[in-house]
C-alpha cells in the first residue's frame, strides 16, 4: 500500500509538471451526457462494458484462492502467475487497439468469447501450475483488450460528443469494478470460491450476446 501511494504521488507530480494546459471545452451538463444513451450504438457499448468488467472483476478479485485451491499454487508462485497475466495484458492492449480500429464488433466478439471460455475453464483445466499459467496468460491477453476495445466502440458511437461519451464510459467502467468485486464476494460466500469463475464466465457470455445482437458503430475510415 505504501508503494502504491508513493507511485500515485509520483504520477500526480509528473502530471502537474509535464502535461500541457488545454483550453476548456463547452461544459456538458449531466442531462446532456445521459441523453447520449438514446443512441443504441452507445447504449450497446456501455452494456458490453458493464458485462465484461463486472465479470472480470467478479473472478479476478478472488483469483488467488482459486489458484491455491484448484492448481495447488503456493503463495509465492501466485505473484509469478499474475506477472504472466500482466505481461499478456500489455500485448492484448496493442492487439485489440489495432483490431478495434478496423472492426469494433469483431474485436469485442473475440475478446468476450476468449474471456468467457478462459475464466470458466480455470476451475476445470487449471489443475496444474503449467496449465494455470497458460490460462492466466490467455485471460490477460483477452482482458488486456477490453479497455481499448470498448472505448473505441464508445468514441466511434459518439464522434461529436466524445468528452461526454468518455465520462459515461469511465463511470460505467468504475462502477462495474466495484460491482464485480461485490458479485464475486457473494458468489464465493454463497456457493464456493470456484463459483466466482463461473459467474465471471457467464457475465462475459452476456457481453458476447450483447455485442452480437446490438447495434455497432461504423469503424473509422482508413487514412
Amino acid at each position: 500500500f505504501w508503494a502504491a501511494a508513493g507511485l500515485g504521488a509520483a504520477v500526480l507530480v509528473a502530471a502537474a509538471l509535464l502535461l500541457p494546459r488545454l483550453p476548456a471545452e463547452t461544459p456538458v451538463p449531466l442531462g446532456g451526457a445521459l441523453r447520449l444513451t438514446r443512441d443504441p450504438r452507445l447504449r450497446t457499448g456501455l452494456v458490453v462494458v458493464a458485462f465484461l468488467v463486472t465479470g472480470h472483476f467478479a473472478a479476478y478479485t478472488y483469483v488467488r484462492p482459486v489458484l491455491e485451491d484448484v492448481s495447488g499454487v503456493g503463495a509465492s508462485a501466485v505473484g509469478t502467475l499474475l506477472l504472466v497475466y500482466g505481461v499478456a495484458g500489455v500485448a492484448g492492449n496493442f492487439l485489440a487497439g489495432a483490431g478495434a480500429a478496423r472492426s469494433p464488433r469483431r474485436t469485442l466478439l473475440v475478446i468476450a468469447t476468449v474471456l468467457a471460455a478462459t475464466v470458466a475453464a480455470l476451475p476445470w483445466l487449471g489443475g496444474s501450475v503449467a496449465l494455470a499459467a497458460v490460462l492466466m496468460a490467455v485471460w490477460g491477453l483477452s482482458y488486456g483488450g477490453v479497455s481499448v476495445g470498448t472505448q473505441t466502440w464508445v468514441l466511434l458511437a459518439a464522434p461529436d460528443a466524445r468528452e461526454a461519451a468518455s465520462s459515461l464510459f469511465v463511470g460505467v467502467f468504475n462502477g462495474a469494478i466495484a460491482l464485480g468485486a461485490l458479485v464475486g464476494g457473494l458468489a464465493a460466500d454463497g456457493i464456493g470460491v470456484t463459483a466466482v469463475m463461473w459467474v465471471g464466465g457467464a457475465l462475459a457470455v452476456g457481453a458476447l450476446v450483447t455485442t452480437a445482437a446490438g447495434r455497432a458503430p461504423v469503424a473509422a475510415p482508413a487514412p
